[in-house]
């Protein structure tokens, strides 16, 4: 009896580790098919290439526009790549995989995390791939080793935040194109109504006022300043806040979602 009790506590005492065992099960595909791994970095590089590239030929400053576009670039590609953790998860729920590990003596939450886990790993991945793109079209960082860290961490800690709603998203959605399509529509206002790509100040006011509080702007502002040397002023801290506010809003509502889909 007491050994059953205990073998039925340990999926709870045990999730996180049992949710990184799960994270590195979902980044096996990447060593296994090298394709998806190459899709995963090339698309940073695309990006990158065509808004730093193309807007630096129609200014025709090259090195000005990398200096300013470059992180804003960067966020947007760390922000659109969390949509992989619903469409994982949707694509997940379709086929069944959720219903074999409902099987296995894990805690039901384990899946959840190790999803969101191996997410923010392949993160760091193109975080990595676009920095290295951006010293080729001329980007150049300016700060010390601890400010770019600090930078690419704020990056991965708003992008984890961030993960949580899209997991909500995939879990209530019906179908992959379905969640990509309703995450589109959160995250485009969010990354081209931000001062990401241009300066609040060369916008008409109604735009200005929503690029002061979306917080991808204060993401942007805070990477520009980190990687760049310029003002950094309150927009870590309110960057920091947002993230916390995210993840505390859509966290439960995330796990609420997947214990209702594995019932």
């Amino acid at each position: 009896m007491t050994s059953l009790a205990s073998h039925r506590a340990r999926p709870r005492s045990g999730a996180l580790i049992q949710g990184l065992t799960l994270a590195w099960r979902s980044l096996v595909p990447l060593r296994n098919e090298p394709g998806r791994l190459v899709q995963l970095l090339l698309q940073p590089i695309f990006m990158i290439m065509l808004f730093v590239c193309l807007f630096g030929v129609m200014t025709g400053n090259q090195t000005g526009t990398a200096q300013f576009l470059l992180p804003g670039v960067l966020v947007q590609v760390a922000l659109v790549a969390t949509n992989t953790t619903g469409m994982n998860l949707a694509e997940d729920i379709g086929n069944g995989v959720f219903d074999r590990f409902r099987s296995l003596p894990i805690a039901r939450s384990a899946p959840l995390i190790g999803r969101i886990l191996a997410d923010t790993l392949t993160m760091l991945l193109t975080v990595t791939a676009s920095l290295l793109t951006g010293f080729v079209v001329g980007f150049r960082v300016r700060t010390s080793l601890a400010e770019t860290l600090a930078g690419v961490t704020l990056v991965l800690l708003f992008t984890f935040a961030l993960s949580w709603p899209s997991a909500w998203i995939g879990l209530k959605a019906r179908s992959v194109a379905s969640m990509q399509g309703m995450a589109t529509a959160v995250l485009l206002p969010l990354t081209f109504g931000s001062t990401a790509f241009i300066p609040a100040a060369n916008v008409p006011g109604w735009l200005r006022w929503w690029m002061d509080v979306n917080p991808v702007s204060h993401l942007a502002a805070s990477l520009r300043a980190l990687l760049t040397g310029g003002p950094l002023g309150a927009h870590l801290w309110i960057t920091l806040a947002w993230a916390i506010a995210i993840a505390a809003v859509f966290f439960p509502l995330a796990v609420h979602s997947y214990t209702r889909r594995i019932r």
